[in-house]
């Protein structure tokens, strides 16, 4: 099943100081996003720590083989660039995190959200668009599996610095729901073609929205 948290995927256990994770792994899903219709979405992986879900610290990061060492650097958010490389794959690299002895232990975050930066004001068609594209991804990731797969019932939308309301009509409110520093727009009920959300801030990126229900 889908069993995905609204904002991220944990894609491995968090270990007590070094982390050692195949390349591959990676790699093979970034393949996927390399298909035109996925060109508004990405992958993004972060490096948190297991408990504050903060950056990871650490001493050394970097990708390893026996023909490769590229150091690696770490986005306020946790976020690193992982290069897209078939010579990587091809020579078995290892994502390498090495952290001392009484850091908080590391683990490896899979975020399915937008490619882009997006404007303040989102359109209901655009909003639609960025969803189709998450519930597809998402059954491609999945296989077969897919059938008994949650729906993606609409996106989150995700801010820098807490978000206000934005003025919305009955049937705009009605799906929206914004705390904090996220909104969640529920994409199933009809909505005018002309709905869209002014926000006082441009987004940070879209994720999207799981149903918790099956299918």
């Amino acid at each position: 099943m889908r069993n995905l948290m609204p904002l991220l995927l944990v894609l491995s256990a968090p270990a007590s100081a070094d982390l050692l994770l195949n390349y591959n792994g990676f790699y093979n899903r970034m393949k996927k996003l390399q298909q035109p219709q996925y060109s508004d979405i990405t992958l993004a992986f972060a490096l948190t720590g297991e408990r504050s879900g903060q950056a990871c610290k650490y001493y050394s990061l970097g990708l390893k083989s026996d023909r490769h060492d590229i150091t690696l650097d770490i986005a306020g958010n946790g976020e690193i660039n992982l290069p897209y490389d078939e010579a990587l794959k091809d020579s078995n690299a290892i994502l390498e995190v090495l952290q001392a002895d009484n850091a908080e232990p590391c683990q490896v975050q899979l975020r399915l959200r937008s490619r882009m930066r997006l404007a303040n004001d989102l359109s209901l068609a655009e909003l639609q668009h960025y969803r189709s594209q998450f519930d597809l991804l998402l059954d491609d990731m999945a296989g077969l599996s897919k059938y008994w797969l949650p729906d993606v019932s609409g996106v989150i939308v995700e801010f820098a610095d807490d978000v206000v309301m934005p003025p919305l009509d009955a049937a705009t409110l009605a799906v929206t729901q914004c705390q904090a520093k996220r909104c969640l727009i529920h994409l199933n009920s009809k909505l005018p073609e002309n709905s869209h959300w002014l926000f006082n801030q441009r987004p940070s990126y879209l994720l999207p929205l799981i149903n918790r229900n099956t299918k």
